[in-house]
């Protein structure tokens, strides 16, 4: 394979998709320690307006203390939710209101 694309000695993935390679978040923002998932798969950050102020959660999991978890979504990882009122839900993508207001508080 000599497309000239430079490739991670350890999995063969292209340089800065994966794990090995990624280049690690600039020192900032802490990472967010609880986000929830919506029965639709959507990460999303407590106070997000998509859900609104209903207090019902019944159908939502939550990832909690998991170590580079909204950037690792935001690099197209899938993360299983780890506690909440549904943990068999997967988180596959972070709400964009919630990562611009992750990146801009």
């Amino acid at each position: 394979m000599s497309s000239g694309e430079s490739r991670c000695e350890r999995c063969d993935l292209p340089v800065g998709q994966c794990e090995h390679t990624r280049k690690p978040k600039p020192a900032g923002q802490p990472a967010p320690a609880l986000i929830l998932i919506s029965p639709a798969g959507m990460a999303h950050l407590p106070g997000c307006f998509h859900k609104g102020d209903h207090p019902d959660y019944s159908d939502w999991g939550e990832i909690r203390d998991v170590p580079r978890a909204w950037e690792r979504l935001g690099n197209g990882d899938v993360i299983a939710a780890n506690a909440g009122a549904n943990v068999e839900l997967r988180a596959n993508q972070r709400c964009k209101d919630c990562d611009n207001r992750a990146r801009h508080p």
